[in-house]
């Protein structure tokens, strides 16, 4: 949270000015009057200033109030929402239980749509760069899924230390799989290719970037057997 005091002749006016300075909607910061505007009495003492004091929230608190404001609009009730940052990407993730068909929704297209209104509101923020969004621990339980038939590919990368290039996948597979390899120690990631859809190469921790591309050349000309992907969401 940051505090932030400014003076002059009129409140309204003050408050106009910080909210175009950085860039903010009303529900996005809080401020507290300290003085009001004082002509001086009779006109014999000097005019005194207005003092407003500004409080803004971190982005991820930001972030948060307007899903709370977007929920009590839907008139969904909630237990909880946790929050964190990484990097510029923020992950939200409602505990609902009672509410999470509703947020979910078929095939996750209401949650879709509130991850997409969340992403719009806050785009022109360079603090960050996307924002998750979950209920109940859907999103979890669907990169699982989708994460099942490549597991197999990651144990033969390792037991037979040779890189393995994936099919075209689209930026979300990607992030998925790459975050997971993130966590094992002894396997990294290469993404090659243009467009939407690019190639994973997955090879040993201990083998560089080179190597694992001269082999993922080899392997292409080949031809090699990727593994069916499950519909992620």
């Amino acid at each position: 949270m940051i505090t932030i005091e400014k003076s002059g002749a009129k409140v309204e006016e003050l408050i106009a000015e910080f909210r175009k300075e950085y860039g903010l909607k009303d529900w996005e910061f809080k401020y507290e009057i300290i003085k009001n505007p004082s002509s001086g009495l009779f006109g014999l003492l000097p005019r005194k200033n207005a003092m407003v004091r500004f409080y803004l929230p971190d982005i991820e608190e930001r972030v948060a109030s307007f899903l709370k404001e977007l929920l009590i609009k839907m008139d969904i009730s909630y237990k909880e929402i946790k929050i964190h940052k990484e990097g510029k990407s923020i992950y939200l993730e409602i505990i609902s239980e009672e509410e999470s068909g509703r947020l979910i929704g078929k095939n996750g297209k209401m949650l879709d749509a509130m991850q997409y209104l969340l992403n719009k509101v806050f785009e022109e923020n360079s603090a960050i760069d996307h924002i998750y969004l979950d209920v109940d621990g859907y999103r979890q339980r669907q990169q699982a899924q989708f994460l099942r038939p490549f597991l197999s590919i990651f144990q033969k990368v390792r037991s037979e230390g040779k890189p393995y290039t994936l099919e075209p996948l689209n930026a979300s597979e990607r992030r998925i799989i790459h975050k997971y390899i993130e966590k094992q120690k002894d396997l990294s990631t290469l993404t090659i290719g243009e467009g939407t859809k690019k190639r994973m190469v997955i090879f040993p921790a201990h083998q560089s970037a080179s190597e694992a591309l001269i082999h993922s050349r080899q392997q292409r000309q080949q031809g090699q057997h990727n593994p069916k992907k499950s519909n992620l969401r």
